[in-house]
């Protein structure tokens, strides 16, 4: 679930910090400021953010990329953004706002869309109030506000998780002269298979990196056939997520399986 926004710093950027980590937004700005040794935060990159979501204790663990990513990275330290994202799962697909949220994917994410950053947390949406408030409130599409920003093409969505203690992916500072290349996947034709959901928990408990039950989210603006799919450890909590999904988005499918499959990209 997402936070409440709080602080005085206004910017997109550190307002999904905020509502992700639950800082407030100046905070989110000075780490920002600290690490990339920047005087004032106007704008945000993708690895800007990461990196400070890292001090935080959440990390990057998959992420949706348009096509035309890989040409823009949108990076302020390319070296930076290949540390942080060498080894994260991610599809390429061309999608809007209205096609990712109206199934209700789990989890935390930051979603770039139009040079501007919100946060989607469970069927909640907040930004720094340009579009959505600063107070989360559902992804509904008979929502004004919602819908007046769901054809904007998303440039990047990235899933964020709580890291587990020890963690080495939870790095604190950007490094210089390390440079690794990222795996790269095999784009997504008909939709977006995710991996494991990992969702916010209490802190001092282990984010589950498989589910033995799966959630599978019809697509159906994407074409016949596209899916979407979440993990969850127990039946319980898939239904709990398909109850939750049902209330806001009745005009969408939802199947639970036992599946022992590992998670990640599935084959297309």
């Amino acid at each position: 679930m997402l936070h409440r926004i709080t602080g005085r710093a206004t910017k997109c950027g550190p307002s999904a910090i905020s509502a992700i980590a639950g800082v407030p937004t100046h905070e989110a700005a000075a780490v920002i400021r600290r690490l990339f040794d920047r005087p004032s935060v106007n704008g945000v990159f993708i690895d800007e953010l990461a990196a400070a979501l890292a001090e935080f204790g959440w990390i990057a663990d998959y992420a949706i990329r348009h096509p035309k990513y890989r040409e823009r990275r949108f990076a302020r330290r390319e070296e930076t953004w290949e540390r942080i994202f060498a080894g994260v799962a991610f599809d390429v697909c061309a999608m809007t706002l209205g096609t990712f949220l109206d199934p209700a994917p789990a989890g935390a994410w930051a979603i770039s869309a139009s040079n501007h950053f919100i946060a989607y947390g469970d069927g909640f949406v907040a930004d720094s109030g340009a579009w959505l408030g600063r107070k989360p409130r559902p992804w509904f599409r008979a929502d004004p506000d919602c819908d007046r920003v769901a054809r904007r093409r998303i440039r990047e969505a990235v899933r964020f998780v709580r890291a587990s203690p020890g963690d080495t992916r939870r790095s604190r500072a950007p490094e210089s002269g390390q440079v690794h290349s990222p795996d790269r996947p095999v784009p997504a034709s008909a939709g977006v298979s995710c991996p494991a959901s990992s969702r916010p928990v209490p802190d001092g408990e282990e984010v589950p990196v498989t589910g033995k039950y799966l959630v599978r989210s019809r697509l159906f603006t994407l074409g016949t056939g596209a899916a979407m799919d979440s993990r969850f450890g127990s039946r319980e909590e898939a239904e709990a997520y398909v109850e939750r999904a049902m209330k806001h988005f009745p005009g969408s499918r939802y199947d639970i399986r036992e599946d022992d499959a590992e998670p990640g990209p599935q084959p297309k």
